[in-house]
């Protein structure tokens, strides 16, 4: 159902079933309800106009204003265990850079995990991702990546550019989805190739208190960020353990 108690139209779009909204509180929870109430498949798409609350990880703000940015939610079922929850942010990151690279293809874009896409050489964020995880018994159940671009930034807010970029990323982010029923370490691998962070070192505000620091090593199979500290020992980081993280 939608925000209004009418229920949403479904239509075929790029080779899933998709809802468009004009005006949402959350293009997640819209995704999230029709994943948990009405099992909606995986690629199952949801683009919201302008959202209400757009709001990322720990509850950050989108700053970028509506009329510039494209927003969708995706619904993704994947082959994972509840320890590896955190790949999805992996798969979700990439598809999204994926999908913008291939739409910009003059521009070299990076991940900064866990949730953003960055230029390359600027280190201005063009795109971020919210994953939100659906947990059954001893199973992920779904999984709902939100994902922000911001089309200003990138010179795509003609209607034909944004319908490209959304075509782009569904497509980019169910091949790398599609990788994880042989298991994660591919996901996992092309995301440390994508990322801004490997072998810089960084300082991390702990949830609910705290910091460490260290030198990313790369990402292990649940998606955690490996840090290696200068007497080399490796400590994994999840993302609900980060509330803030520096390149230093």
């Amino acid at each position: 159902m939608s925000e209004s108690g009418v229920p949403p139209e479904t239509v075929e779009r790029f080779g899933r079933p998709m809802r468009q909204f004009p005006v949402a509180v959350s293009a997640g929870a819209m995704a999230g309800a029709w994943a948990r109430q009405e099992n909606a498949p995986a690629g199952a798409t949801v683009v919201v106009d302008r959202e209400i609350s757009a709001l990322g990880l720990h509850g950050r703000p989108w700053d970028p204003p509506p009329a510039s940015t494209l927003t969708l939610a995706m619904v993704l079922r994947p082959a994972v265990p509840p320890e590896q929850g955190d790949v999805v942010w992996l798969v979700a990151g990439l598809g999204l850079l994926r999908g913008i690279q291939a739409v910009v293809a003059d521009r070299e874009l990076a991940t900064r995990w866990p949730d953003l896409v960055v230029d390359a050489t600027s280190r201005q964020v063009v795109a971020n991702t919210k994953v939100d995880v659906q947990l059954g018994p001893g199973e992920v159940r779904a999984a709902v990546a939100t994902m922000r671009v911001d089309l200003g930034e990138l010179g795509l807010e003609e209607p034909a550019q944004r319908d490209a970029l959304i075509e782009a990323i569904v497509g980019a982010t169910d091949e790398v989805a599609a990788t994880l029923a042989e298991g994660p370490e591919s996901a996992v691998a092309a995301y440390e190739g994508s990322s801004l962070l490997v072998d810089r070192r960084v300082k991390l505000r702990l949830m609910p208190k705290g910091e460490t620091r260290g030198t990313v090593r790369s990402f292990d199979r649940s998606g955690r960020l490996e840090l290696a500290s200068a007497t080399g020992m490796i400590e994994r980081i999840s993302v609900d353990m980060l509330r803030e993280l520096q390149v230093v």
